[in-house]
This record gives structure tokens, sequence and C-alpha cells, in this order.
């Protein structure tokens, strides 16, 4: 029994990592450009997430030097080249400068998939927080994505 279940765990872990196979930002989500100890790590699959026709759901907060979001940059401009659609929008409100791009990605089998990019930028303290977000389900579009998330 016990063999049953640390196959299934590992099952389930390897499924997981495969999400964002085939896209370049996946190297963040795998720690290979920023420590996993400075990134606040969510996953969500099932019932809670159902109702926004998605069945998978992972996403990073962290802080980054400017060298590493230039980094990051560069990956995300990769991404949005293989992208279907892709959008982006700019804030400013007082001290924080805000970027965020939203792209739809070629789907995975019979799941579409999806990717959000946000830096806030502070300008005075030269702080960068930085959020990524994966997501994957029977969702259609990039605009009906939005339009579920209001």
């Amino acid at each position: 029994m016990r063999k049953t279940i640390i196959m299934f765990l590992m099952l389930v872990a390897c499924l997981s990592a495969s999400a964002q196979t085939g896209l370049k930002i996946n190297e963040l989500f795998e720690g290979r450009i920023i420590p996993q100890e400075r990134m606040m790590e969510t996953r969500v699959r099932g019932k809670s997430i159902a109702k926004y026709q998605l069945t998978y759901y992972r996403s990073l907060r962290l802080n980054v030097t400017n060298k590493e979001a230039g980094q990051l940059r560069q990956l995300l401009g990769q991404d949005t080249e293989r992208s279907i659609d892709w959008r982006t929008s700019r804030k400013n409100p007082h001290s924080w400068d805000t970027w965020t791009c939203k792209m739809q990605m070629p789907s995975a089998g019979n799941k579409n998939r999806f990717l959000c990019y946000q830096e806030e930028w502070n300008k005075e303290h030269e702080q960068c927080k930085l959020t990524v977000i994966y997501m994957e389900g029977t969702v259609g579009s990039l605009e009906e994505l939005e339009e579920l998330l209001k």
C-alpha cells in the first residue's frame, strides 16, 4: 500500500511539473533562474477553479532585481512570439508602475493554456514585485478568460 501511495504522489508531481512544458518561462517555474526559496507558489486543481473552466492554476510571486526582470522579460518575449493571442497594459498609479502581459499559448492536447505576467516597479525604492500565472482548461480564448475572471 505504501509503494502505491508513493508511486501516485510521484505521478502527480510529474504531471504538474509538465504543465508548462514547452514554454520558455518554465525555467522560472523550475527554479533555474531564481531560487525556489525566494518565490511564493500557489497551485490549484479541482472544483474550486472549475467554475472558471480551468483545470490547473499555478502562480509565482516574488521580488526580483533589474537584471532578473530583464532575463524574465526575454523569456516572456520568446513565449509571446509563439502565442496565439496576447495583450499588454500599463498603469502608473502614484509611485508604482505596473506592466501586465496576458497571452494564450498553443493548446496541449485538449487543454487551452494561458500565461499572465505582471511587473510592479517602485521607482523610488528600486523594487520590482513580479507575479507569473500559468492556467490551463477548456476556456476557449483569452477574451473569455478575462470575462470569467472579472
